[in-house]
């Protein structure tokens, strides 16, 4: 399905009348603005076509996901996972679950959950992102 959706992306799909409107809520729980709405769309319509292939058949095959606990436990330093509370992409219990592969899960968590948040957790919430991260990196300095 993902192939035939790349092999049919129209070039003119960032010109029709909110279709800026439906990219800015799609995957997520707070509506972006249209300024990424629109540019949602234009990514979409201009990601060269071997590179978004390589991009979904390379982290969505079924063998590929179950390659990502091995490589989570294999990272050394503390890794952090952000999990919205309403990502229908990756849920929490996917993020847990992958999250618990890294020795920091143990150890208080390595998992970051944002509520009203979808599966872009850097544009819906950009403030609570910023903090979140900033509270890490000084528990990590301390």
């Amino acid at each position: 399905a993902g192939r035939q959706i790349l092999e049919r992306r129209p070039p003119w799909l960032p010109h029709v009348p909110l279709i800026d409107v439906l990219f800015s809520r799609m995957m997520v729980k707070q509506t972006l603005s249209k300024k990424w709405g629109k540019q949602r769309v234009i990514d979409f319509v201009r990601a060269g076509y071997q590179a978004a292939l390589g991009s979904l058949l390379e982290t969505t095959t079924i063998g590929e996901v179950h390659l990502l606990p091995q490589i989570v436990s294999r990272l050394p330093q503390p890794v952090y996972f952000l999990a919205g509370k309403e990502d229908t992409i990756m849920e929490v219990k996917y993020v847990n679950h992958l999250a618990s592969f890294h020795p920091l899960f143990e150890t208080g968590g390595n998992v970051i959950e944002l509520s009203d948040c979808g599966h872009f957790a850097m544009l819906e919430q950009t403030a609570a992102v910023a903090e979140k991260m900033m509270a890490i990196l000084n528990q990590h300095r301390g």
